[in-house]
């Protein structure tokens, strides 16, 4: 029988090896701590990615994935479109898409912002003051009456069509009307373009009336201008005659 001295020798034996094996155990786990921390928790937080998938999206980027897509393709989509499962390819595309409308939610907030701070600087001094251009000898018949109505060629992304629109339309009382017309729009931007009318102020009985009309282009443009200059454009059209006119042409200033 083994004496009582080796038993109790051996369950300390056990007791120092199982002491150590945690302390290894531990100091590994703090190493696997330090080793994450130095790739930036930050990122791994902002992703929403775990230190194994994280090294998976490094390690797919080094191969065919690195050369065929762009370098600023997200982590996100790297491991979605190298899903090993169904279930791991639904759970990167829930996360995308989340994220994708979490910032386009973040764009269209600040877009709105950056047009209530574009508006109030243009109120308070015009980004262009139409009032120095230059003097022109042009003849009296230049000069837009109620006999006229205005043809204004805009874009939707077109900060200055927007000024001119302004300007004309504060002297619709002048004139005989205004036509807007669209170039670079189709009928799929009809909620652009009712946008687009409510900031300029348009009101519904001018359109109702047909005081104030608002069109697609639909190739008129080309049509009676085709080597015209960039947009804005105007037009007067009097006694279903069209003919070009200048912004020094029309009174932008009111009285």
């Amino acid at each position: 029988m083994r004496s009582l001295t080796t038993v109790l020798l051996s369950i300390l034996c056990l007791s120092t090896f199982a002491v150590e094996r945690d302390a290894t155990n531990l100091v590994k786990s703090s190493s696997d701590l330090l080793n994450i921390s130095n790739t930036d928790v930050f990122i791994l937080d902002q992703w929403e990615l775990s230190k194994a998938e994280w090294d998976r999206y490094e390690e797919l980027m080094e191969g065919i994935r690195g050369r065929l897509s762009n370098p600023n393709i997200s982590p996100i989509e790297v491991l979605g479109i190298h899903a090993r499962t169904d279930s791991e390819r639904s759970h990167y595309a829930r996360i995308w898409a989340r994220m994708m409308r979490e910032d386009a939610i973040r764009v269209l907030r600040f877009q709105r912002a950056y047009d209530v701070a574009a508006r109030a600087l243009q109120e308070d001094e015009p980004l262009i003051d139409l009032s120095l251009l230059p003097e022109t000898t042009d003849p009296q018949d230049s000069q837009l009456t109620k006999a006229d109505r205005v043809m204004v060629f805009v874009g939707l992304a077109c900060p200055l069509c927007d000024i001119v629109f302004d300007r004309v339309h504060d002297r619709l009382s002048e004139l005989g009307g205004i036509d807007v017309y669209f170039v670079d729009t189709a009928v799929s931007d009809s909620d652009k373009i009712r946008e687009w009318a409510n900031e300029r102020g348009i009101n519904a009985n001018h359109v109702q009336t047909g005081t104030i009309t608002i069109n697609h282009d639909d190739g008129l443009l080309k049509s009676i201008d085709p080597n015209g200059p960039s947009l804005p454009i105007l037009k007067r059209q009097r006694d279903n005659e069209i003919t070009p006119v200048k912004l020094k042409h029309l009174p932008l200033y009111k009285d």
